[in-house]
């Protein structure tokens, strides 16, 4: 179980109150400001607080990869399939007819 910091004031929670009452302050503008107040912290203990409390939220997860854009000339020619499954009848029909084509 953590430890409390020996002066009684929890530094993480310190952060996060300066950081809602300044949300446009950077790591290290909040660490001077907590530091001025006499509270030892450093900008990537700063840092290291906002991340996880933005976890916490939900805000933060892994990227991913991003879904491959089709390219226009295979959108269109997607099109032009569907009109021909439409035309023939279903997707059946037109699996036996490219069938009988091979």
């Amino acid at each position: 179980m953590a430890r409390k910091a020996k002066s009684g004031t929890n530094k993480s929670a310190a952060i996060r109150e300066y950081k809602a009452a300044n949300p446009t302050a950077s790591p290290k503008e909040i660490a001077e400001a907590l530091g001025n107040s006499g509270l030892a912290v450093s900008a990537q203990f700063v840092s290291t607080v906002l991340t996880n409390a933005k976890k916490k939220r939900g805000k933060v997860g892994k990227r991913g990869r991003k879904p491959m854009a089709v390219p226009v000339d295979n959108l269109q020619q997607l099109i032009q399939v569907k009109k021909f499954v439409d035309q023939i009848g279903g997707l059946e029909k037109a699996k036996s007819a490219v069938d009988a084509l091979a």
